[in-house]
């Protein structure tokens, strides 16, 4: 997905204490590319023209829009007209900062519409369309930033020099005129006299010039980067989301309410705590005991509704259910009232997940439909979560909105995240999400990971600290990149999982907005630890056992090997080429990741004081940084 920022911000909070630490958050100066396919084939469209971006993510859907550099999203402004919405930033279609972007003012993202023939209509109705048919483009927008308390906004906004547009194509000219417009503001200003500070825009279809069959429309943007001297820290910028675009005939100027029930914000987790966390671990006193869910009434008067949602396992099998029934729902206007009705807007988690060793997700589908009349547009009426469990525990959505890390007049600094274990376990590996940064000013920052017992919420004793200096990697799976621990660690209870940073440049770590755990994320640079003021998580996920340990060993498998016999009973013979033979080492490990044997290259090694069982062996050679794994199989 096209991952973006929330907001440049350059947000130093600082904190006055010894070594002037401070948290720096930041935007992306790159994202990931969504999956979705880009389309440049050109469709024609017939009114109405819809979209609320509320069933899919990443580009805008190639059937309504061609050519966009914006992308969709759910998170990067709170309570949208109806769940997701389309942001137009700084970031160009491949998620980098635009070439020609400088502090100076320069042009930014584009979201065309395909053809929408405005000649005529041949559905139900088949005529000629003229300027007495009352065509209307309307959509809703808000500026970056929202309001409140700095350090937890969402989004930057737009300065006074930047602006948001609007523009129609005229076919017979070959060119897009303007007929809207908006310079940069805070969302403050918008939300002053609303309560809700999304904006309602309503724009007439009345000029000949554009009622014939090639009509097109688009929103554009302008930005600048704001100034910041120190690498790393300058990237997107001046964000306008855009909601609910509609263009139909016969409305009025002012019909900006829709019979329409819908989900505003997305799913949670069914977890009182994380987003996702290791099958070994999970317990049922890890279930919530009831759901936020946010449904809205968008119409004048009160409706019925239904409200309910599905359990799936990972073979599509329903495992749970719950319905709400039908209850009335008040409408949004004037007052911005949600649903309150707690079996719609606070249902119960009457089901829990199976207790069980085995890693495994589940698909969790909620519903909400209007009860008698049936709404306008059903799109915003599903929204799922994948609950996993897996390998790792995450606080984090696995998508970053900014990124984060620490300066400070000194040299080391260092970063502490809390996890509270169910079970004594095996902690073997580290998934990190680093954001790649404007000319790669973080590839080279170095670290160490490290492991702290917890005492009084705080992190304690270093239990553990990873000697081989590490550097952000870019690469992997939803680019979080596993990080193995040279000696896997026996934890219990809380535990603190983080890293010693080795200089005061910016690491840039991905860092998440829509889940808030700074209440478990510590930092120091000095002797005293600080609890972050950050609203958000981030992008770090320990991994535990055999499944992570089993990953980050093949995954840097580069030499082969033979053993035998396997099965063995008490001595094991070992070949290995004579290339990589030289200072050899060595380890074999149980299947909970701890460390069993462990020597020098022989080729025969004596495993007898080994208990029956199935365990990893690894050979590894440091100096050449190959290694590589077979599976063992002892007898007796």
């Amino acid at each position: 997905m096209k991952a973006r920022v929330l907001y440049i911000l350059s947000l130093f909070v600082c904190c006055c204490w010894s070594g002037y630490a401070q948290e720096v958050l930041t935007p992306l100066s790159s994202a990931n590319i969504p999956t979705a396919a880009k389309s440049t084939d050109t469709a024609i469209l017939e009114l109405p023209f819809f979209d609320d971006f509320a069933d899919y993510e990443g580009l805008p859907d190639a059937k309504r829009w061609l050519n966009s550099q914006a992308f969709v999203n759910k998170d990067f402004a709170p309570q949208p007209p109806t769940i997701g919405m389309a942001t137009l930033d700084a970031l160009d279609a491949n998620g980098n900062l635009y070439p020609q972007a400088s502090t100076n003012l320069f042009s930014a993202d584009t979201m065309a519409s395909q053809i929408v023939r405005l000649d005529s209509l041949t559905k139900n109705y088949q005529r000629r369309l003229t300027p007495a048919d009352s065509i209307i483009l309307s959509f809703y927008y808000l500026p970056g930033g929202w309001y409140g308390y700095q350090w937890e906004l969402v989004g930057e906004a737009p300065s006074t020099n930047d602006s948001l547009f609007v523009d129609f194509y005229d076919y017979n000219e070959d060119r897009w005129n303007v007929v809207w417009a908006m310079s940069g503001h805070n969302a403050d200003t918008t939300g002053t006299l609303t309560r809700w500070p999304w904006k309602y825009v309503s724009i007439k279809v009345d000029d000949t010039r554009y009622l014939n069959k090639y009509f097109r429309f688009r929103f554009r943007n302008y930005a600048s980067l704001d100034p910041n001297p120190k690498s790393g820290i300058a990237g997107n910028c001046d964000h306008w989301n855009i909601d609910y675009v509609y263009i139909n005939w016969n409305r009025t100027t002012g019909d900006s309410m829709f019979r329409d029930i819908a989900f505003v914000e997305k799913a949670p987790s069914m977890l009182k705590r994380y987003q996702a966390m290791p099958a070994r671990q999970y317990r049922t006193s890890d279930m919530e005991n009831n759901l936020q869910v946010t449904i809205v009434n968008r119409y004048n008067q009160t409706l019925a509704s239904t409200y309910s949602y599905q359990v799936y396992d990972t073979n599509g099998q329903q495992t749970a259910s719950y319905d709400g029934g039908y209850e009335n729902i008040v409408s949004f206007y004037p007052d911005g009232k949600y649903q309150e009705v707690a079996v719609h807007s606070n249902p119960p988690v009457n089901f829990q997940f199976p207790e069980s060793s085995t890693q495994r997700s589940y698909k969790i589908v909620h519903t909400v439909k209007e009860g008698v009349g049936g709404d306008y547009h059903s799109s915003n009426d599903t929204m799922t979560f994948t609950q996993v469990f897996g390998d790792y525990y995450a606080y984090d959505d696995g998508v970053p909105e900014n990124g984060y890390g620490l300066t400070s007049t000194g040299g080391k600094q260092w970063l502490a995240y809390r996890f509270d274990l169910n079970t004594q376990d095996t902690l073997t590996a580290v998934d990190l999400y680093f954001n790649r940064t404007r000319n790669g000013e973080n590839e080279n920052v170095q670290f160490r990971l490290c492991v702290w017992d917890c005492d009084n919420g705080l992190p304690s004793t270093l239990i553990y600290k990873e000697e081989e200096k590490m550097m952000p990697e870019f690469d992997g799976m939803n680019r979080f990149h596993r990080y193995r621990l040279t000696s896997p660690v026996i934890v219990d209870s809380s535990v603190f999982i983080g890293f010693e940073q080795l200089s005061n440049d910016y690491i840039n770590l991905g860092f998440d907005r829509s889940v808030d755990s700074r209440q478990y994320t510590f930092y120091r640079t000095g002797n005293d630890w600080m609890q972050s003021i950050l609203k958000g998580s981030i992008m770090m996920r320990p991994a535990f056992g055999e499944s992570a340990l089993v990953e980050t060993m093949t995954a840097k498998q580069e030499f082969d090997f033979h053993i035998y016999p396997n099965p063995s009973n008490n001595y094991l013979n070992i070949q290995i080429d004579s290339e990589f033979a030289n200072g050899i080492e060595i380890m074999i490990y149980d299947m909970q990741g701890r460390m069993v044997w462990h020597g020098a290259y022989e080729t025969m090694i004596d495993i007898s004081g080994l208990a029956k069982g199935v365990y990893l062996l690894k050979v590894s050679n440091p100096a050449k940084g190959r290694q590589g794994l077979k599976k063992l199989i002892k007898c007796n």
